[in-house]
């Protein structure tokens, strides 16, 4: 899969991230570090390498329906892609997992929380 390009850049590429695809990588992310919060659940794992960060989203069955997970992934993934520029450190792999209030909370509540997350 390509990485995605920064859109505010428009004479040189930039890439920012790129989304993992691979289901050992998810598996790999989840034992790495582990940040919990009210909406969604963070797992780094350091790739020790220096290629741009990468991301991955999930939402389990425990969230609810498919439209619920959809519109919990949707959320997640706008989030990601504001706060992983920013925060996110090259080599890394970062998976963001949902949970039942990534839904009913507002954006900004998540917004933080990912910062927070992405932080410590």
């Amino acid at each position: 899969m390509k990485p995605e390009k920064n859109q505010n850049v428009s004479n040189k590429e930039e890439y920012i991230s790129d989304k993992i695809t691979k289901r050992s990588d998810y598996i790999r992310a989840s034992t790495g570090s582990n940040k919990r919060t009210s909406s969604l659940h963070l797992q780094k794992f350091n790739r020790k390498d220096e290629g741009i960060p990468r991301y991955g989203i999930t939402a389990t069955k425990k969230i609810g329906i498919a439209v619920d997970r959809n519109k919990a992934k949707r959320r997640l993934r706008h989030a990601v892609k504001e706060v992983l520029p920013k925060l996110g450190k090259n080599g890394y792999d970062y998976v963001v997992v949902a949970t039942k209030n990534t839904n009913t909370l507002p954006w900004e509540v998540i917004k933080s929380d990912l910062e927070k997350a992405f932080k410590e």
